[in-house]
C-alpha cells in the first residue's frame, strides 16, 4: 500500500462508488441534521477549523512500511469528544479532503479512506461514548478515561482492522499481514490513546466550553450549566 490509507491505490470500480455514494450519503445526514448549530459561538467556530487543521497534519505523517498499509494517527475520536459525531464527520471529510491536496493524491480513494479513516473511527468512538455515558459512573475521572484512552485506541483498533478487512475483500481471500505493520499498529494505538487522553484532562480542565459533548450538571465541576 503506498500512501496515506487508499491514496494511492488503484480501487475497484465497485468500491470506489460506493464508498462515495455512502460518503456523501453520511455528509448530507449531517447537513440535513443542523450539525453547524453546535458553531453558533465564535470561539468554538475557531476550535472546529483549529483541529481540523491539526488533524490533518497528522494524516499527512504517515508510518510506512514495504509489506503493509501505511497507517497514521487518526483524531476522530477528538473531535468527536468536542464536537459530537455530526461535526465529526464533517470535520473528518474536511480532513480527508485536505490531506489529498497537501500529498496530491488521487481523488478517486479519497472517499474510501475517508470512510476507513475517518467514519469508522467515528462511528466507534460515538458508540463507545454513549455506552459510557449510560452505564458507567458519572465523574469526570470516567469522562476522561473513556472519552480520551479508551475510546480512541478502540477507534485505532477498529481503523486497522478496517484496513486488513478491505485488503482481503480486495484479494479476494485471506492475507498475511506483515509483522511490522501488528507492531506499529500497537504502538499507534497506544500513541493514539495518549494523544487524545492528554489533550482532552487539559481541555476538560482548563477549556471545558470547548467541549461541546461535556455536560458540567454531570460531572459536577460547577453549580449549574455551562451552556
Amino acid at each position: 500500500m503506498q500512501g496515506m490509507g487508499f491514496f494511492y491505490t488503484p480501487l475497484p470500480l465497485w468500491l470506489t462508488v460506493g464508498s462515495w455514494i455512502i460518503a456523501v450519503g453520511l455528509i448530507a445526514l449531517v447537513l440535513v441534521q443542523r450539525a453547524f448549530s453546535r458553531l453558533q459561538d465564535a470561539t468554538l467556530q475557531h476550535v472546529w477549523f483549529g483541529t481540523i487543521v491539526a488533524v490533518t497534519v497528522l494524516w499527512t505523517c504517515n508510518a510506512w512500511f514495504d509489506d503493509g498499509p501505511v497507517i497514521h494517527l487518526l483524531g476522530a475520536t477528538l473531535m468527536v469528544t468536542l464536537f459530537d459525531w455530526r461535526l465529526a464527520l464533517l470535520g473528518t471529510a474536511a480532513t480527508a479532503g485536505l490531506a489529498a491536496v497537501v500529498l496530491d493524491a488521487n481523488w478517486l480513494p479519497v472517499a474510501t479512506t475517508y470512510m476507513l479513516f475517518g467514519a469508522l473511527p467515528v462511528g466507534v468512538s460515538t458508540l463507545l461514548q454513549r455506552m459510557s455515558n449510560a452505564w458507567l459512573p458519572r465523574n469526570l475521572f470516567t469522562f476522561i478515561a473513556i472519552h480520551g484512552f479508551v475510546t480512541s485506541g478502540a477507534a485505532v483498533a477498529a481503523a486497522c482492522g478496517g484496513t486488513i478487512l478491505m485488503e482481503m475483500a480486495l484479494v479476494g481471500g485471506p492475507i498475511v499481514v506483515p509483522a511490522a505493520f501488528t507492531r506499529v499498529s500497537l504502538l499507534l494505538g497506544a500513541g493514539e490513546a495518549l494523544f487524545t487522553g492528554l489533550l482532552t484532562s487539559l481541555i476538560t480542565v482548563y477549556k471545558p466550553a470547548w467541549i461541546t459533548t461535556y455536560d458540567v450538571r454531570r460531572y459536577r465541576l460547577d453549580r449549574g450549566p455551562r451552556v
